[in-house]
Parts: C-alpha cells; sequence; structure tokens
C-alpha cells in the first residue's frame, strides 16, 4: 500500500492526529492545517430545556455526532442529570446519523440500531419515512452545521420537532470544548488562520498533491479564509488543476461544489480509513499526482 510519497493536507482539527498516522502508513506525507474546530455552547439554560424535553418521551431523537453525545452527557453531568438523562433516552427511539454517535452513545450504555444506509439529513429522513413522521414528535442534536431543508422536511410531513445546536465551528477553543474533547481521547488541534493561509500559500506553489476534507465546515472555512485575503479564484484553479481533491462524503463534496471545487476522491462508505483506501486507489489508477 503507498501514496507514492505524496504531501496530503489535513484539514481536520479533532482528528487530525488520526488522520495523519492513516496517511502515513499508506506511504503518504501529512500536512497538518485545520481549517476549523468546535466550541460548546456555554449556554445551560438552553441544553436545560432540551433534556427537559427529553424527559417527555419524544418519538425519536437523532443524534447528528459523537462530540454532541459527549457535550450533552458532559453537561448533563454538571447539571447533575447525568443518571437521570441516561435512563430517559433509553426509553426513546434513538437515531444515529452515523456509527460515531452510536459508539458515543454505547458509552454511557445506550445502544441503537437505528442508523441511516445515507450518514445524511437525505438518509435521515428515509428512514423516519419507514416508521411514519406525521404526529410524531422529534428531537435533533445537531453537530455543527444546520439543515434548514430537513426541518422543512419534517414540518412538512407533519412532525413536530425540538433541537439544539450544542456546539459550533469555530476558530477558537473554550474551556468546555477542551474539556469535553479531552475526554473524548481527541488530540485536538486548533486551527490558526496563518497556517490556513500558508497552506493556501503552499498549495498555489505547487508544494501539496493531495488535500483531504472530513466535514463541510472544513471545506467552507478554507474558502472563508481564501475569500478574506483574495485568493478564492486562484485557490479553486489551484485545487482544480494541480491537486487531488479528497471529500470524505457526499455533504462535504457540495459544499466545495459550491465553491466551483470537483472532487476527484470520495469512499463509498463514508469513513477516514475508506477515504484513504479510495485515494490510494486513485493513485496507482493515476501514476501521476496531478490530475488528468
Amino acid at each position: 500500500m503507498s501514496l507514492n510519497g505524496l504531501t496530503v493536507a489535513v484539514t481536520a482539527s479533532r482528528r487530525a492526529s488520526e488522520l495523519a498516522k492513516l496517511i502515513t502508513a499508506f506511504g503518504g506525507r501529512a500536512y497538518i492545517a485545520p481549517t476549523v474546530g468546535i466550541n460548546v455552547t456555554t449556554d445551560f439554560e438552553e441544553i436545560k430545556k432540551f433534556i427537559d424535553k427529553i424527559y417527555e418521551h419524544p418519538d425519536f431523537l437523532i443524534f447528528m455526532s459523537g462530540p454532541g453525545v459527549y457535550s450533552l452527557m458532559s453537561v448533563a453531568k454538571r447539571l447533575g442529570v447525568e443518571q437521570k438523562l441516561r435512563d430517559a433516552l433509553k426509553t426513546v427511539l434513538l437515531i444515529a446519523r452515523s456509527a460515531k454517535p452510536q459508539a458515543a452513545l454505547a458509552k454511557y450504555d445506550i445502544y441503537t440500531k437505528l442508523i441511516p444506509q445515507k450518514n445524511t439529513t437525505d438518509g435521515i429522513l428515509d428512514l423516519l419515512k419507514v416508521y411514519g413522521i406525521s404526529g410524531k414528535k422529534i428531537g435533533i442534536l445537531w453537530h455543527g452545521s444546520y439543515s434548514k431543508s430537513f426541518i422543512d422536511d419534517l414540518v412538512n410531513g407533519g412532525a413536530e420537532f425540538f433541537e439544539l445546536t450544542i456546539y459550533k465551528y469555530s476558530h477558537d477553543l473554550n474551556h468546555e470544548s477542551a474539556t469535553i474533547l479531552s475526554e473524548m481521547g481527541f488530540r485536538y488541534l486548533p486551527p490558526e488562520e496563518s497556517q490556513v493561509i500558508k497552506l493556501i500559500g503552499d498549495l498555489n506553489k505547487g508544494a501539496i498533491d493531495v488535500i483531504t476534507f472530513t466535514s463541510p465546515p472544513a471545506a467552507k472555512e478554507l474558502f472563508v479564509i481564501a475569500e478574506k485575503n483574495n485568493l478564492r479564484q486562484l485557490l479553486m484553479s489551484t485545487l482544480n488543476s494541480n491537486v487531488i481533491v479528497t471529500s470524505v462524503g457526499p455533504s462535504t463534496r457540495r459544499v466545495l461544489e459550491d465553491y466551483g471545487v470537483v472532487t476527484d476522491v470520495m469512499p463509498n462508505r463514508y469513513k477516514m480509513g475508506d477515504m484513504i483506501k479510495s485515494l490510494e486507489d486513485y493513485v496507482r489508477q493515476n501514476q501521476k499526482s496531478k490530475k488528468k
């Protein structure tokens, strides 16, 4: 297995070290430059309101991410209601967007087999339709991104919903976020704008062969910083002509498309390991590191 010594940029922050190890194991050189991080909300009153609604036994509760699970349980512990919340969650049909929130729930002895075939809001909606959503009460614990179209689909389908965005993507890291990420076992690498500007410069100079994106915000924030520095058009041109662009899944690919960038590599299973394996397959089929 070999990425032929290609230099592979990592834009992730929470799992940057893990992804870098994968790249190295596959024969590449990891270039770590996180473009975005997370911050957990300090509005505990809003979180308490969300928890109180869980006690009312909704029909479904959707967990979008592993950090969301850890964040909610961490705050519940600080509020002194962790066990009560765990007991309540065991009485609700839980939907995990992917295996990551499913595994996070399992660490609290809370189990669900309800995972959509597609780890997207469209996939969740397809799963909900199997059960029927009209008249159902549905709770949503968002990740750092929000989907208005998903909410519109729920409302149009006759569902009642309540929601909470427990963390947001940010360039800063508050104490609460640092504590939670440490509890999750992540070696978090916070983003720095100067480092991202250097990444863009190295991309444009041809010093990087591949760039990886493991979330929509990672792709978006790269272009936000590029635009602030009048580098957006040049970056788009570089990514479309001289760099292998690798996305972990369709949501990330769509964000890149919004910025005019074509994804070259995307795995069938939206996981980091599968993404790097798909990248290796692409490199093997195209011996040159540049696009054709």
